[in-house]
């Protein structure tokens, strides 16, 4: 089992870090060639639509493999996204147009932004086929062939990026580049998958009782990545692209930090799931990885508190994104604990739960940014992303714990 977890957490941190060496390419050419103002730009495009990436996914993987085991409804699953994404697109874009500006202050999403987000919304799309395929990936332990997927998505967008650069592209292009990168991912996919995605068809039961299902999961996701990327968007209306490009970058860096316990939670689920049968063997096993994500989150602390000053060989610009780095920085063993006990109480069918404190936690994320953001700017946000990190932890940590002494009693009544 260990053999399994560890094999399959190597293929998707090995997929990240060939998506992340390519993207910290990118990310240094973009940010060096059009300076901290065109990367917030680029920053407002991408996170705007980041935000309804989610939407997409809906949690569905998560009751898809739990409901059918032989996933013979893959191809309900993947029209069904498809359809979810038509729709996200068209609210997306609805929600762009509103979006306010102002040309005299630099502050908002200018028409070219908004274009952007035009743009980049059609890697919705694609992203909805990357969800599905995954959920393949996923239950027959094959992350191999996801991290092919990802590998190849990542060299065609480096390739189409450093294209642009040397021809003197706009930002525009730029963002074309990564819709043509994740279209590529997801052709791959649905070629590696092995599954049949025609003829067209999409079992309306099935997809009904899937949504329903997900619904919790859904919604408590939507909070996560509202309560994650909140503070980027807000940076958008509230100070001028400089500073949301500043904090870009830095999270742009620590995004990949906290990618790595998703890696191994993804990986755990299958086995939390067969361990379900035998709570105490359950609870034994989620301590024993509580205590390793938390060490390792700790030890990956003290190697990029001396890289993050790195940042200034990109361009001088960018000396000021050491500090939320560094900020952000101190919870990542935080990051690390909240992900595996999100996917331990996904596992014991507590998404209802998991909802109500994301929805919380992105109250208190937003006001607290909107108090605290026109004073500190990136300062303030990098601050609020742990404390608030931190509150999901303590509140899920004493839910698991309650849920075990339960748990016992029930065994010892037995």
């Amino acid at each position: 089992m260990h053999k399994k977890i560890a094999k399959n957490t190597f293929f998707q941190t090995l997929a990240k870090i060939f998506s992340s060496g390519t993207g910290f390419i990118i990310t240094v050419l973009i940010a060096r060639y059009f300076g901290v103002t065109g990367y917030g730009d680029f920053i407002k495009i991408t996170s705007f639509v980041a935000l309804f990436y989610l939407v997409v996914d809906f949690g569905i993987n998560a009751i898809f493999l739990r409901e059918d085991e032989k996933l013979a409804h893959f191809k309900d699953v993947f029209y069904l996204r498809l359809l979810m994404s038509l729709l996200i697109f068209v609210f997306t874009n609805l929600i762009a147009l509103a979006l306010p500006f102002s040309s005299v202050m630099g502050i908002g999403f200018s028409s070219a932004v908004k274009l952007g987000i035009f743009i980049f919304s059609f890697t919705l799309f694609f992203q909805s086929i990357i969800y599905s395929t995954s959920a393949v990936f996923q239950k027959e332990l094959k992350y191999n062939l996801y991290s092919y997927t990802v590998m190849f998505g990542s060299l065609i967008n480096l390739i189409l990026v450093l294209s642009i650069i040397i021809l003197k592209g706009t930002i525009l292009e730029v963002v074309l580049s990564y819709l043509a990168g994740c279209a590529a991912t997801s052709v791959l996919g649905v070629v590696l998958a092995r599954r049949s995605i025609f003829p067209i068809s999409l079992n309306l039961i099935f997809s009904k009782k899937i949504i329903l299902s997900s619904l919790p999961l859904g919604i408590m996701l939507i909070f996560n990545l509202v309560y994650f990327r909140v503070d980027t968007i807000l940076l958008s209306l509230l100070k001028p692209s400089s500073d949301v490009g500043i904090y870009g970058l830095s999270y742009k860096f620590f995004d990949f930090l906290i990618a790595l316990p998703l890696f191994l939670s993804n990986s755990l689920y299958p086995f939390l799931l067969e361990h379900k049968k035998n709570m105490r063997k359950f609870y034994l096993l989620v301590w024993n990885y509580l205590l390793i994500f938390a060490i390792t989150g700790v030890f990956l602390i003290i190697p990029f508190l001396f890289l993050s000053p790195l940042f200034t060989f990109i361009r001088k610009d960018y000396a000021l994104s050491v500090l939320p780095f560094n900020l952000l920085l101190f919870s990542l063993p935080v990051f690390f604990v909240t992900s595996l006990l999100q996917w331990t109480l996904i596992t014991l069918g507590k998404q209802k739960l998991l909802m109500w404190v994301y929805f919380f936690s992105t109250i208190i994320n937003v006001i607290l940014n909107l108090i605290f953001i026109p004073k500190y700017s990136y300062v303030a946000s990098a601050i609020i992303t742990g404390v608030t990190e931190l509150l999901v932890m303590f509140v899920l940590g004493v839910a698991l714990f309650n849920l075990k002494i339960i748990s016992e009693k029930e065994v010892e009544n037995e």
